[in-house]
């Protein structure tokens, strides 16, 4: 089996990322904040899931400038298509053209995302089932299919924002003929009070700069050594 991570990055321009954490933060500190973000997960991914990492960014046109953001070992995916649905589905078929047989595809502002979640998504894929891991607002952070049971129709969502989305995707697998395995419920990073409930936690993911980036975002003093 060849297996990829189709890893969904937005170039941090500020004002363009995450701009629900905009307001007592500044949008370049919140662009600073997610860039940190993703700096970590391809360091927690990148050689530790058994599969080839491909980082799919937005806007198309920004590939030099991720290029240099991202460094030179990163494997670049354009994302083609107007909306994220659209997007997501056409990471799926570029994968799939490029001779993998299973694909996952996954959001950057997880903190909680682990090699061994992304693995566990990536060998349930059979033709006949797909695998969804879902965020705690109702959505999902992580869809996966094996080339032989590509769903697209997955994708055809009109609000990618609301609490019922992973609820609406399950009923489209299902009414597709497909399994689905879930995976671990996790947060996703959109809004401050999401970040501050992060921070507060006892078994908090966010480490070294992500970390004071973080506090500084969500209006927290700086811990001791992070001055």
């Amino acid at each position: 089996m060849r297996d990829c991570l189709l890893f969904f990055v937005r170039y941090p321009e500020p004002g363009r990322v995450k701009t629900r954490l905009i307001g007592p933060a500044s949008p370049a500190l919140v662009a600073d904040f997610y860039a940190a973000l993703v700096g970590d997960a391809l360091f927690r991914l990148s050689g530790a899931i058994g599969a080839d990492l491909f980082v799919c960014f937005t806007p198309a046109g920004r590939e030099e400038a991720a290029r240099r953001w991202l460094g030179p070992e990163q494997r670049l995916l354009a994302q083609r298509g107007q909306g994220l649905g659209e997007r997501m589905a056409n990471a799926f078929r570029d994968a799939f053209a490029l001779g993998y047989d299973r694909a996952v595809l996954t959001g950057s502002d997880i903190p909680g995302l682990t090699p061994g979640v992304v693995r566990r998504g990536l060998d349930a894929l059979t033709p006949g089932r797909a695998a969804l891991g879902p965020a705690e607002d109702g959505g999902y952070y992580l869809a996966g299919f094996h080339r032989d049971g590509f769903v697209p129709a997955l994708f055809d969502e009109a609000e990618w924002g609301g609490s019922g989305v992973f609820a609406r995707a399950l009923e489209r697998l299902t009414g597709a003929g497909m399994e689905t395995a879930e995976l671990d419920r996790l947060a996703d990073l959109d809004t401050v009070d999401g970040l501050r409930a992060l921070l507060d936690s006892p078994d908090c993911p966010l480490a070294g700069r992500a970390l004071a980036l973080g506090r500084q975002v969500a209006g927290r003093r700086p811990e001791r050594g992070n001055r």
